[in-house]
């Protein structure tokens, strides 16, 4: 009789520690699963960045603002903002080589969507006269602010300008930028 009540007992508590464990177990992976989600909101919410592709194409007209200014004023495309509803280039030139005609210059690019987004970008830009009229340059960039879902977008890239008589240009760019989620 002692022996099976100890068999009982010692049964009684293996099966009270299996639920226990289970229990154990279940919380545990509850508490896991809930902190993972916790970081992934915290993550989103500190304005966690996805890469995405970027180009525009935009051409329009050379406007000279001063001796060493000028504005850039065009119509194009880019991706993530469509049909641009307004692309305006502020630049200044920093440098001419006078034996080669190679321009050094400087961009202030904002390119804006049909909704009133922005996207604004440093160009750092080198020229060379190729003759007839023409310069063609290769363009660095880098994203240096924007507003509704660029706020806080980054990144960077590179481009191709030409610009034809000192009155009109073309420009394609490509690259990454990163947009908050």
């Amino acid at each position: 009789m002692i022996m099976k009540r100890r068999n009982t007992q010692k049964h009684e508590n293996r099966t009270a520690i299996r639920r226990h464990g289970r229990r154990v177990a279940v919380l545990v992976l509850t508490l896991g699963l809930g902190l993972a989600g916790t970081g992934a909101l915290a993550t989103a919410a500190a304005g966690e960045s996805s890469p995405v592709p970027f180009k525009a194409s935009v051409s329009g007209t050379v406007t000279a603002t001063g001796a060493s200014t000028f504005r850039l004023d065009a119509s194009g495309l880019a991706s993530h903002l469509g049909r641009l509803d307004a692309y305006i280039g502020e630049g200044t030139i920093t440098s001419i080589d006078p034996e080669t005609g190679v321009i050094t210059d400087v961009l202030i690019e904002t390119f804006t969507a049909a909704n009133g987004d922005t996207l604004t970008i440093r160009c750092d830009q080198v020229l060379e006269p190729m003759g007839n009229g023409l310069l063609e340059g290769t363009d660095t960039w880098t994203v240096i602010g924007g507003t509704g879902r660029f706020e806080d977008a980054t990144g960077s890239g590179t481009g191709t300008t030409a610009v034809v008589d000192l009155a009109t240009f073309t420009k394609e760019l490509k690259g990454m930028i990163m947009l908050a989620n």
